[in-house]
């Protein structure tokens, strides 16, 4: 009798190759396509948080979080900031938020009293970050003391982000990185973001 149990053929299995090959190509790029499309959406999300700190502080002439009667002028269930003219505490970014929602200037999914960026982690701000003089945005994988923050992005990450709204230099501008409090690689480079480094190992700063 004969053997009918036979190999696959070389032609099987270059069509075998071919096609894991093809569902490889197409998942790595439909991930990037997932990831350009998070990064929009994250660009987004600052342009209307931009806009409407603006609004906020031409209506009450003060920063979200910082105004000292916005019990009265629009919320009871707010708490009164300091009038320091700065966010600084894990408090005072937290009340900036709070003021900016019940003022009705922005709709946000919020998590522990921040908004959940669309690329990943949360929306923080402060004043005078890291030496850097007035008042930013920080785009962060979390923080327990609003001085240290958690990686979110990884430098090619950041850079779309700095590329499209700034720069694209992480030092310069109104959109700048600092380096994550939670990693050990680094985000930039002699002065450039360092796209060898595939960690989230970038925090962003959107100045306003």
């Amino acid at each position: 009798m004969k053997n009918k149990n036979k190999g696959f053929s070389l032609i099987e299995v270059a069509i075998a190759v071919l096609v894991v090959s093809l569902i490889a190509t197409f998942s790595l790029k439909g991930k990037e396509l997932i990831r350009t499309a998070q990064l929009r959406a994250t660009i987004e999300q600052i342009e209307t948080f931009q806009v409407a700190i603006n609004t906020f502080i031409d209506r009450y002439n003060a920063l979200p979080g910082d105004l000292t009667n916005a019990k009265d002028l629009i919320d009871s269930s707010l708490d009164n900031g300091s009038g320091s003219g700065n966010i600084i505490s894990v408090n005072d970014a937290k009340r900036f938020w709070s003021h900016l929602t019940k003022a009705g200037l922005i709709t946000v999914e919020m998590q522990n009293g921040f908004p959940i960026a669309k690329v990943g982690g949360f929306f923080s701000v402060s004043s005078n970050i890291n030496g850097k003089p007035g008042n930013w945005l920080i785009l962060s994988k979390g923080t327990n003391d609003n001085i240290q923050f958690q990686g979110v992005l990884t430098p090619s990450d950041a850079y779309y982000i700095d590329k499209n709204i700034d720069t694209g230099l992480p030092n310069e501008g109104d959109v700048q990185v600092m380096q994550a409090s939670n990693v050990q690689s680094s985000c930039i480079l002699s002065s450039n973001y360092n796209f060898k480094d595939k960690s989230e190992s970038c925090v962003l700063l959107f100045k306003f």
